[in-house]
C-alpha cells in the first residue's frame, strides 16, 4: 500500500528537490534523519512545528511560503497514520476499503461495523454518535 502524500510533504519535497538537494542535506539542517524526512515527506510521520522556521530560515523561504507550509503542517496532522506494516495485503486492501468509503456508511452499517468489531474484540456496544 503506497502512503498518501500530504500538502506538507509535497511541499517539503519541492522545497528539497528545487534546491537540488538529497534527502540527506535537508534531514541535516532539520536534525534528523533521512528515513524519519522521508516518512514525513510520505505522509507516514508527523513533522514538528519547528521545523517550518528551520526550512524559512535554512532556503530564504517568503513569509507567504512559510504561512502556507504552517497551514499544510496543521492540515497533515488531521490525518491518522495508523501502522499497518504487520498486516497482510488482504488485510490492508480491508482497511483501505473502510476508509475509502466510511464517510458514505448511513447510520445502520456504521452499527453494523462497529458490532461486529465489538464482537470479536469481546467489547460491550459503544455509545452510538
Amino acid at each position: 500500500m503506497s502512503s498518501k502524500l500530504t500538502a506538507f510533504g509535497r511541499m517539503t519535497r519541492k522545497i528539497r528537490v528545487e534546491h537540488d538537494e538529497y534527502l540527506k542535506d535537508m534531514a541535516e539542517h532539520l536534525g534528523v534523519s533521512s528515513p524519519y524526512l522521508s516518512a514525513v515527506e510520505r505522509g507516514q510521520r508527523n513533522a514538528p512545528a519547528e521545523w517550518v522556521g528551520v526550512l524559512q530560515k535554512a532556503y530564504n523561504l517568503t513569509h507567504d511560503t512559510a504561512d502556507c507550509m504552517k497551514q499544510a503542517l496543521v492540515e497533515s496532522r488531521s490525518y491518522a497514520k495508523l501502522d499497518i506494516s504487520h498486516l497482510s495485503l488482504g488485510d490492508k486492501r480491508i482497511i483501505e476499503g473502510i476508509s475509502e468509503q466510511l464517510s458514505g456508511f448511513d447510520a445502520s452499517e456504521r452499527k453494523q461495523l462497529q458490532q461486529l468489531l465489538n464482537r470479536r474484540k469481546g467489547a460491550s456496544p459503544s455509545p452510538s454518535n
